[in-house]
């Protein structure tokens, strides 16, 4: 058994029950209404656990699901927006669970989804990584993913930004300086300083055998 050591109220109707083995729920307060619990108060945690989990789990899978209907998510996504509403860890791990046994979410082919999104929006390999990473896909799949775009991808990709930016460069401008900062927003953007200097030089050197 363990003691209830807090009952504190949050903002957004939710309720956070700390016991004294450390662990805690944030439950909403009409679950709070139908089984409420005063500091001192002696708990099966193990029974608890099941009736937080019975009571949290079907709304917690539909929100789940109206995520996805939304757009692809990654597992880390759904994981990180169901802890933020307040549901228990067993209830997130369950709804995974039945999220993964349905085949309705895959992080392998989410990064390959969100790679040829983010690439067709002319964002460099490592800006993609720094996002798959943040949204929860494991290192290995993010680089499998990031495999898909070839260098001569990204280099045409890079020299598109280009020409867009030297589109909007006055010609009295110093090249010297154009050319620098150019390449300093195609690193920006996610390309290695190689690719971003190699599509600079190609479409300066090319607009300037235009202009001749």
């Amino acid at each position: 058994m363990v003691q209830v050591s807090e009952v504190e109220y949050l903002p957004g109707q939710m309720v956070r029950i700390a016991f004294d083995d450390s662990t805690s729920y944030r439950i909403r307060r009409s679950m709070y209404r139908e089984r409420p619990l005063e500091v001192g108060e002696s708990v099966d945690p193990e029974e608890y656990a099941r009736w937080v989990l019975m009571r949290q789990y079907r709304s917690a899978l539909d929100k789940a699901v109206a995520m996805l209907a939304r757009r692809a998510c990654s597992i880390g996504e759904i994981r990180q927006k169901l802890q933020r509403i307040g549901y228990s860890e067993d209830t997130v791990e369950m709804v995974i669970c039945k999220l993964e046994k349905n085949h309705l979410v895959d992080d392998r082919d989410f990064a390959d989804q969100w790679t040829r999104y983010r690439a067709g929006q002319k964002y460099g390999p490592r800006r993609i990584s720094q996002e798959l990473r943040h949204k929860g896909v494991s290192q290995e799949e993010t680089e499998e993913a990031l495999r898909e775009m070839s260098e001569e991808e990204q280099l045409e990709n890079a020299a598109a930004l280009v020409r867009k930016a030297l589109q909007r460069t006055g010609a009295e401008e110093d090249p010297r300086k154009t050319r620098q900062k150019i390449l300093a927003s195609i690193v920006r953007r996610g390309y290695d300083w190689d690719v971003a200097r190699q599509a600079v030089e190609r479409e300066m050197h090319s607009a300037g055998e235009e202009e001749e």
